[in-house]
């Protein structure tokens, strides 16, 4: 059962999408696991859109968006846990923007 829809967009400096994940409450990722250990929290296994999206990165990534909607269609606050604001940091992504929010600085 979903309990809401959380969707991670990265981009290239060119603004042109090259990767796309969502969460997921079934699937899990070793590196979800690292990174999720790394901070301490290695119980949350399954699948988040930010990792999910990085992984399938073929080239550097500039820009990450992250959008997160209830089941009534509308944004809701989106903002990066801390398992993914590592992965993030790691992957040197520039610019992290969310539903909720307009931007982080890294």
């Amino acid at each position: 059962m979903m309990k809401y829809r959380v969707k991670a967009t990265i981009y290239n400096k060119r603004n042109r999408i090259i990767s796309m994940g969502y969460n997921s409450y079934t699937k899990t990722h070793p590196k979800q696991y690292y990174y999720a250990s790394r901070v301490g929290l290695s119980e949350k296994c399954f699948l988040h859109a930010e990792i999910a999206a990085l992984i399938k990165c073929k080239e550097d990534p500039y820009k990450i968006v992250i959008e997160r909607y209830g089941k009534d269609g509308r944004p809701m606050l989106a903002k990066p846990c801390p398992i993914c604001l590592e992965a993030i940091k790691d992957y040197n992504v520039k610019i992290v923007e969310f539903t909720g929010d307009e931007l982080i600085g890294l």
